[in-house]
């Protein structure tokens, strides 16, 4: 019967998310990062919707960058500009004069 050898590396296994409806937690590294929290939250949501909707950017950022073909999939691409939709408070109906 053979036996393993010792000096083999394992093979190394992809990193993959929790599964779904698992918790996540995120440790608040330093004060950079709590302050980054922060503002995504003067937005009014809670500190679980500001981490969603910041995965949900930088995922379809990357998802992006790799479907065009500007980096390679898997790499991570870097981010220089950021464009946004121009402000359009939505009007009551109280509010016609």
């Amino acid at each position: 019967m053979a036996t393993a050898n010792p000096t083999q590396q394992p093979a190394k296994t992809p990193n993959l998310p929790p599964p779904v409806g698992r918790t996540l937690s995120v440790r608040i590294l330093d004060e950079g990062m709590y302050d980054d929290l922060r503002v995504i939250m003067q937005t009014g949501c809670d500190a679980s919707a500001a981490v969603r909707q910041a995965l949900l950017l930088l995922a379809d950022a990357y998802h992006g960058a790799w479907e065009r073909g500007i980096y390679p999939t898997g790499v991570a691409p870097v981010i220089t500009t950021v464009t946004f939709q121009a402000y359009r408070p939505v009007r009551q109906p109280d509010q016609d004069v």
